[in-house]
Formats: C-alpha cells, sequence, structure tokens
C-alpha cells in the first residue's frame, strides 16, 4: 500500500492524494486488523476531520507515540504555513479575502484582528494581524489601524476578525467598533471597504448588510 501511495506521489503530485491517502502516508504502517489506509479513514471517520489532541490520536488502535507525534507535527505545519501565507501584490475581491482569512484566522482558538491594506487599484499592499483577543473599543482603536494603513500609503482597507465560537452575527461591539473606524477613514481620506466576521467555514460582511 505504502509503494502504491508513494508511486502514486511520483507520478502525480502529492495534491492527487485523498486526506486518508495523505494520513496513511505520515502514518507509515496499519495493524494485523486495519491496513494503514483503513486505519486512517476510521482516525478521520471518527475525528470528522482531524480536529484532535495528542491523546485522542492515541487512544485509535494502531497508533503509537511516534505515529501521533508525526500526525501532530504535520497539522501544525500546515497550519503555520497557512499563517505565513499572505495576499501580497494581489489584486483582489472582498470574496477573495473572505475566503484567504477563513483559511487563516477561521480555526484559531481566540479573536484575531486582521486589516488588509490596499491602494487604488484594488491591490494589496500588505495585510496585518493588528490585534489578538476580543475586538472592541476598550482593547482596539482605529489609529492602531490607520497608523500602519499611513505608513504605507494605502487608501482602501478591508479589516475583518474570526470569531472562535463560530457565530457570523456582528455584536454591537463590532458595529460601534466599525462606526469609529470608518469615521477615522474618512477624516484621512480612506475607503473602508468592509469588515468581515470570519469563522472555520465562512464569512459574513457588514458592508453587505448596510451596517457600515
Amino acid at each position: 500500500m505504502m509503494i502504491n501511495l508513494r508511486e502514486k506521489i511520483l507520478a502525480y503530485g502529492v495534491s492527487t492524494l485523498k486526506n486518508e491517502e495523505l494520513l496513511a502516508v505520515i502514518i507509515g504502517n496499519g495493524t494485523k486488523q486495519n491496513s494503514v489506509l483503513d486505519l486512517s479513514q476510521k482516525i478521520i471517520c471518527d475525528s470528522g476531520g482531524l480536529d484532535l489532541s495528542l491523546e485522542q490520536l492515541m487512544a485509535f488502535n494502531g497508533i503509537g507515540v511516534a505515529q501521533a507525534c508525526k500526525v501532530m507535527a504535520a497539522l501544525e505545519l500546515g497550519s503555520r504555513k497557512i499563517q505565513a501565507d499572505t495576499l501580497s501584490e494581489k489584486i483582489v475581491s472582498v470574496d477573495e479575502v473572505g475566503q484567504h482569512l477563513i483559511n487563516k484566522i477561521g480555526n484559531t482558538p481566540q479573536e484575531q484582528l486582521v486589516a488588509v491594506y490596499l491602494n487604488n487599484s484594488y491591490h494589496v499592499i500588505d495585510e496585518k494581524i493588528i490585534f489578538i483577543g476580543t475586538v472592541d473599543q476598550a482593547t482596539v482603536h482605529p489609529r492602531d489601524i490607520l497608523r500602519e494603513a499611513i505608513q504605507m500609503s494605502a487608501t482602501q482597507l478591508i479589516v475583518a476578525h474570526n470569531h472562535p465560537n463560530g457565530s457570523l452575527m456582528f455584536s454591537q461591539n463590532d458595529q460601534e467598533f466599525s462606526l469609529r473606524l470608518k469615521k477615522g477613514c474618512q477624516l484621512i481620506g480612506i475607503n473602508l471597504i468592509d469588515h468581515l466576521i470570519v469563522t472555520k467555514k465562512a464569512y459574513s460582511s457588514l458592508k453587505s448588510l448596510n451596517l457600515i
């Protein structure tokens, strides 16, 4: 089985492997009762994906410390790769920013406020994590965002933050913060394109709800 998977990677590329096949390559070996692919399918099915702790992973028959550590390391590496990805220098739409941030911050356990800075042609100049923690008027001030915009001569701005609880609804704090940010943007000639709420599967737009 492992030889076949390696041949598949060599012939067609690693992106052609299914999730259970990727996991099988990492685990390496199955048990007398289950092949490594069967074991991988069971882990993915029973866990609803791969949202597992080290202890939960080791509870599966056939997964020892070494295999569990390999899987957790691979998942962490993938997570860090996503965190490192940026939209730099691309021309983007709000939807593209939303989809990008679903991957980047949608699954993080703490709220993160991200600002995406653009020029007049909607090229991304940069994106920055401005704050980690609850986003409200007491913890985040528009100047923290606008200072960066002025330094990089941005004329367009999209802000977003994630809701770890999975809710796509804007809170009163979210709306009040957005209105303060919009006023600050207007004073210095920056267009606040949108404020997005991001979860692990979707995003919502304050602009589309006519809240800014």
